[in-house]
C-alpha cells in the first residue's frame, strides 16, 4: 500500500515514536483518545495498549478498509472513515477527549486551528507536524517565528514543544523535519462568537508582517483613523510597532472594541 503524495501522507515506521507520543499525553485506563490520519496503525496500536477507547478518523478508502481488517474484533477501537476538516467537531469530540495524531503535512494547520473553538472540551492534544509549523505554533510574542497562527492557536491552548523527530522515522521518507508538540487548553478563551472578528483583525495585522499595525489595521472594515486611535489605545497597542510585538490578549481587546464599534453602526445599504 503505496502512501499517497496528494494526502500528505508519510507513515510513521518506528513504534518507539508512537510509545514517546502517547507518554507525552500521559494516556491512561479512562481516557478517550481521538486520533486523525492513523495511516497503517502504528500509533493506533499504541493507543490502543493505553487508552479505555480510541476513536481514529481516516479519509484514505484504501487505509480505512486496512484498518478495519486488521483491528477487527477490538472493541475498544471505534473508526470514523470521513475528512476531519469536513467532520462537526462537536459531534465527534467527546468532552475530556485528549486528541493525539501524526497529522497529515497538509492538513496540520487547518485541523489544529478547527481544534481552537473547541479547545475547552478537550483534555490536551499532542500532535507531530512539520517542524516549521510547529515552531510558529509555540512562538511567543517578539519571536521571530511568532506568526497569526501563533496568536490565534494561543486564544484557545498554552503550546510547548516536545520532542524532534528525524526524517528517517517515516515511509516515504519526508523532507523536513517533524516536531511533536502538546497543547493545554487555556482556563479562559476567547468565546466562539468572537473568534470570527479575533481571527480577522489578526490576519489583518499579520498580512504584511513588515508594516507597522497603523498600516494594516486602518483596511479593517468601515473602520477610520480616529476610531483606530482609540481602539488600539483601549488594548494599549501602539500603531509604531509591528504585529509580532503584541500578545494575544492585546489582540482579543482589540477586537472586542472593533466588535462593539461595529455594532453601533447604522447597517450599510
Amino acid at each position: 500500500m503505496r502512501p499517497k503524495r496528494s494526502l500528505g501522507q508519510n507513515f510513521l515506521k518506528n513504534i518507539g515514536i508512537a510509545r514517546k507520543m502517547a507518554a507525552l499525553a500521559d494516556i491512561g485506563p479512562g481516557d478517550t483518545v481521538v486520533e486523525v490520519g492513523p495511516g497503517k496503525g502504528m500509533l493506533t496500536r499504541v493507543l490502543l495498549d493505553h487508552a479505555s477507547r480510541v476513536i481514529a478518523v481516516e479519509k484514505d478508502d484504501h487505509l480505512f478498509a486496512y484498518l478495519s481488517t486488521t483491528f477487527e474484533g477490538r472493541g475498544t477501537l471505534h473508526l470514523e472513515h470521513r475528512d476531519i476538516l469536513d467532520a462537526d467537531l462537536s459531534a465527534l469530540l467527546p468532552d475530556g477527549a485528549k486528541v493525539v495524531a501524526n497529522l497529515p503535512y497538509n492538513i496540520g494547520t487547518q485541523f489544529i486551528i478547527r481544534l481552537v473553538d473547541h479547545a475547552w472540551r478537550i483534555s490536551s492534544v499532542v500532535v507531530m507536524l512539520q517542524r516549521e509549523v510547529a515552531a510558529r505554533i509555540c512562538a511567543r510574542t517578539g519571536d521571530k517565528d511568532y506568526s497569526a497562527l501563533s496568536v490565534i492557536v494561543s486564544a484557545g491552548f498554552d503550546a510547548s514543544p516536545g520532542f524532534i523527530v528525524d526524517p528517517n522515522n517515516f515511509f516515504p521518507r519526508p523532507r523536513v523535519e517533524s516536531q511533536v508538540i502538546r497543547l493545554v487548553p487555556r482556563i479562559s478563551t476567547i468565546p466562539a462568537r468572537e473568534m470570527d472578528l479575533f481571527r480577522s483583525v489578526v490576519s489583518h495585522a499579520f498580512h504584511q508582517r513588515r508594516k507597522v499595525l497603523r498600516n494594516s489595521l486602518i483596511h479593517l472594515p468601515r473602520l477610520n483613523a480616529e476610531m483606530l486611535e482609540a481602539l488600539a489605545a483601549s488594548a494599549s497597542i501602539d500603531l509604531h510597532r509591528r504585529p509580532q510585538e503584541i500578545s494575544s490578549v492585546q489582540y482579543h481587546l482589540f477586537s472586542k472594541g472593533y466588535g462593539r464599534y461595529l455594532e453601533e453602526l447604522p447597517p450599510q445599504e
